[in-house]
This record gives C-alpha cells, sequence and structure tokens, in this order.
C-alpha cells in the first residue's frame, strides 16, 4: 500500500512541477504557489495523493511510519496554510505518540488563539504561523474553552494533561516505595524510567508538596477540558471508552457534534491514547468509581413504578449503569487518582463508598425516627 502511494505522489509530483502554465495553471506552483495550493485546482490531486501516502504510513503504527506522517503534514501546512483538507486535525496526536508533547501544545495554542482571529489574512504569507514556542503547559487553558468545534485539539490537550498527570503519579510512587531502600542518585534514576514526556523531567526536581499542587492543578484542567469536550461533542467519552464500536469505518462526512465527527477524531487519535499507558487506565477506574457510588441509585431508579411505565426501561442494568457512569466519571476523577497513589490494601474510593452509605443509612435512620 505505501508503495503504491509513493507511485501515486511521484506521478502527482511530477504533474505539478511540470505543468503546462496558462491563465488558471502556474508552470510549477512548487516554486510560485507556496502557501495557496489549494487554490489551483491542479496541486489538487496532490495535495490528496500526499495525504493518503501519511495517513498509510501513519496508520502503520511503526515510529519511522509515524514520523514520515508529521513530516508530510505539517509541510503540507506549508504548501497550504489556509489546510482545506484538515490535515492539522491529525498533527496534535501524532506529536503526542512521538513525546513531541511541548511541540504538540504550541501547534494547537496557536490555532486556538491567533487561528482563531477573524482578521487573520491566511494569504498573507509574511504574517506570522504556527510561531507559538514554548508556551506553559501548565497555564490556564481558558484559551480554548469554546463552545463548539476543535474535538480534535480539545482531546489532545486533555490527553497531553493526563499524561503529565499520570507521571506525577509515577514519581510519587517511586518515592513511597524507594525512600529510604535507595541513595537518592539511585532513585532519581528510577524516577526518570517512570516518567513518560519530556515535559516532566522537570516534575523530578520538584519537592513532594510542589508536585501535589501541580497534580491538583493538571486535575482541574482536565475536568475543564472535558465540560468543553462534552459541550463540543457529547458522543466523545463514550466513543473514547468504547472505542471498538467507533473505529470499524471511517465516516464519509460529519457535523459538528455528531457521532461521525468522534469517529474520525478516534480513527485519527486513539493510537495516542492507546500508546499513553496510564490514562485510559485512569479513566476507566474514575467510571468504575462513579460506578461504585452510583450502584444503589439505579438499582432504586428499575424498582421504582416511573422507570418501569418509561419505554427506555427495557434497557438493562449493566448498560444504564455504564452510561451514568461514563456521564459521572468527571466528579470522581479525584477518586481514581487517589486509588492510582495508594498502597493500602484497601482502595480509598472503596473506604469512600462506605463512608457515604454510612452517612446516608444515618440519615434515613434520623428520617424514620422523625416520623416515628
Amino acid at each position: 500500500m505505501i508503495k503504491k502511494c509513493r507511485t501515486k505522489l511521484a506521478k502527482e509530483e511530477d504533474a505539478v512541477r511540470n505543468a503546462t502554465s496558462d491563465l488558471m495553471t502556474p508552470a510549477n506552483a512548487f516554486e510560485t504557489h507556496v502557501g495557496h495550493f489549494w487554490s489551483t485546482l491542479n496541486t489538487r490531486d496532490y495535495m490528496r495523493a500526499r495525504f493518503d501516502l501519511a495517513d498509510t504510513t501513519r496508520r502503520l503504527g511503526t515510529l519511522d511510519g509515524v514520523q514520515q506522517a508529521l513530516a508530510h503534514l505539517r509541510d503540507m501546512l506549508r504548501l497550504c496554510r489556509g489546510d482545506n483538507m484538515g490535515v492539522r486535525d491529525l498533527i496534535p496526536t501524532i506529536m503526542l505518540q512521538l513525546d513531541q508533547d511541548q511541540e504538540c501544545y504550541d501547534f494547537v495554542k496557536w490555532y486556538e488563539t491567533e487561528g482563531q482571529r477573524n482578521d487573520y489574512n491566511w494569504r498573507d504569507m509574511d504574517l506570522p504561523f504556527l510561531d507559538v514556542k514554548d508556551a506553559n503547559v501548565l497555564e490556564s487553558v481558558d484559551f480554548i474553552d469554546r463552545q463548539y468545534g476543535g474535538v480534535h485539539h480539545i482531546s489532545a490537550i486533555m490527553l497531553l494533561k493526563l499524561k503529565l498527570l499520570v507521571d506525577i503519579l509515577n514519581i510519587k510512587l517511586t518515592r513511597k516505595v524507594l525512600s529510604g531502600r535507595l541513595p537518592v542518585e539511585l532513585r532519581r534514576k528510577v524516577e526518570l524510567a517512570v516518567i513518560r514526556s519530556p515535559l516532566s523531567v522537570d516534575l523530578r526536581k520538584k519537592s513532594y508538596l510542589e508536585l501535589v499542587a501541580v497534580q491538583g492543578t493538571l486535575e482541574g484542567h482536565v475536568k475543564q477540558l472535558a465540560r468543553v469536550l462534552n459541550n463540543t461533542n457529547e458522543h466523545f467519552f463514550h466513543g473514547l471508552l468504547n472505542a471498538d464500536e467507533y473505529l470499524s469505518t471511517p465516516p464519509q462526512m460529519y457535523s459538528p457534534g455528531s457521532v461521525e465527527e468522534v469517529q474520525l477524531a478516534l480513527q485519527y487519535g486513539i493510537a495516542a491514547w492507546w500508546q499513553t499507558e496510564g490514562v485510559l487506565e485512569l479513566l476507566l477506574s474514575a467510571t468504575v468509581c462513579a460506578g461504585k457510588d452510583s450502584v444503589d441509585e439505579i438499582a432504586g431508579m428499575m424498582r421504582s413504578s416511573t422507570f418501569k411505565k418509561n419505554p427506555g426501561s427495557s434497557r438493562g442494568r449493566e448498560e444504564l449503569l455504564e452510561d451514568v457512569s461514563i456521564n459521572r466519571m468527571w466528579g470522581y476523577l479525584d477518586w481514581a487518582v487517589e486509588d492510582a497513589g495508594s498502597l493500602a490494601a484497601e482502595r480509598p474510593s472503596d473506604q469512600h463508598v462506605k463512608r457515604l452509605r454510612t452517612l446516608a443509612t444515618e440519615e434515613e435512620d434520623g428520617v424514620n425516627d422523625e416520623l416515628d
């Protein structure tokens, strides 16, 4: 498949470089129309062929394939700044696969700030383009707080934040396990081995209290991004945690907020989520925590006469509990983080559930006593 894509691309590139010049067609768009490729019709087959090659090497899943895909896509942005094909949606998660985390954040921040300006002239090649460098990944995410669009970019920033959060948990766990058992120099080498993001290297220099503060900041950002992402497309998190249902066929077209949009976003980005160890596990743990705290409520709902009369009551208990757990998981992210960072025999989330059930029982007994 890659060989066929390369052959096709070579043919289309030759056609562009050696085109017969007329009023609509430049003799060589690579020299005369850099930045405006889509505006000339004879470059479009070339851009489609190059995208097919990039997407095919990306889906191969090898390091070389993913690196080549990123190189092709970035050069396509150079050739067509207006990005009529939407290659900007693919780039951030590919960067995260390659641990180019700072580059990913800078890329998305430019598009979500300067790239959103109504007065930005995409045809003016003298204007700065993708010039955000070394932005603070721990800064407020308010710049990405908008209701519609941007599923690809919002989810990429969320994945980056979760990646850093998991690294902090791993650093803290390493210190718990190895403190007093290894010299500090050796422990720091272990800490370097348990982190994934290059941005986390500096986190190793922080004290426990400083790590706790950064952890709290990241958890807040993740929850805020979750709200924005859910407003943007309510299907995203169900798709993320049930990806097989969404990956069978690529959508031919999509509209903002649709299931098809999530299908495309997952086909572009699911590899980055899968390959970032600990992130999906943390989200699944949050849904489990939500389920443990909701199971009694669901059982009560299914016993109620109102639920039995509802046409939707044919849904099974497990299916209903799964939906409720996914919808509520962000309220239980703190519990999941506690569980991930605990070495205790009993999970902190189980302790929370027991405490809440005890309080509920005591409150119910108090109400019954008053009625008596």
